[in-house]
């Protein structure tokens, strides 16, 4: 529900491509040729020069808007709310969004199988079912395979394709060659404690992914070297989006992702 309040995409019209057609955003005033539609005729720029103008648009292109929740079990996590929680809503906002500006979109959840895929579609009723799937897929023990997903989203999606990847990259991708063929957009769901913990003395964890046990001290030593290296892969993390010419955008657990998201989708 308060995905379908926050729908930020424009009205059709947002997609334009560089031949003209029937479109909304102009292209250029020109003479009039054979077949032209009479009711673009620029009757003020007509009498100007003596000759037949007519105004032409941009022809609008449709795209198709694909979302890939990488299902992992560390997204089984979350100190505000679940991190599997964020990245449903981020599908409801994605959904209603493409539906709206009149493009095509649709779900995977990946793992290292596929877990759920919906049809390219463009009702509302797809988008609806997309993010329940997305809420209530179990995560306990998906671990992920990045050969998989490539070959997903390389083979299954054949069309070039607007591809937003959605997972909390803990651990390096394999999307060079993603990138290549599709337009593609990660965004990165994590609670900040996952980055800046406390130090809570002596805990008793379970690994969501490998399903581990384990008891340990988290003391301020063990939060300062940590959070060093996490900072040491960030930093490796965004490199390789950025050679790779993938946006990037980091949502947390306690924040609204309508806000970042509509900002950074009017730009692409």
């Amino acid at each position: 529900m308060r995905s379908r309040k926050h729908l930020f995409g424009e009205m059709v019209g947002s997609n334009p491509s560089h031949k003209e057609g029937d479109g909304y955003d102009f292209a250029q005033i020109r003479p009039y040729m054979y077949g032209d539609n009479v009711k673009r005729i620029d009757w003020k720029q007509s009498a100007k020069i003596g000759h037949i103008q007519v105004r032409s648009f941009f022809e609008e292109k449709e795209i198709n808007v694909y979302a890939l929740g990488l299902m992992s079990g560390s997204m089984h996590f979350g100190i505000d709310r679940m991190k599997q929680e964020v990245m449903a809503e981020v599908v409801a906002l994605l959904g209603f969004s493409a539906i709206k500006n009149s493009d095509f979109f649709s779900l995977a959840l990946l793992s290292d199988k596929l877990l759920y895929e919906s049809l390219l579609s463009k009702k509302e009723a797809m988008v609806r079912e997309a993010t329940h799937k997305t809420l209530n897929t179990s995560l306990i023990s998906q671990q992920l395979n990045w050969k998989f997903i490539q070959n997903y989203a390389l083979h299954r999606i054949k069309k070039s394709s607007l591809l937003f990847i959605l997972s909390d990259f803990f651990e390096l991708p394999v999307l060079e060659a993603i990138a290549k063929k599709h337009s593609v957009v990660v965004i990165k769901i994590r609670d900040h404690f996952e980055e800046n913990p406390s130090a809570l003395g002596s805990l008793y964890i379970k690994d969501p992914t490998s399903l581990r046990e384990e008891n340990v001290t988290l003391d301020d030593g063990m939060v300062k070297a940590y959070t060093v290296r996490q900072k040491r892969f960030d930093q490796q993390l965004e490199s390789y989006f950025k050679k790779n010419g993938i946006t990037q955008i980091s949502l947390y657990t306690n924040e609204d992702p309508y806000i970042k998201l509509s900002s950074i989708l009017r730009e692409l």
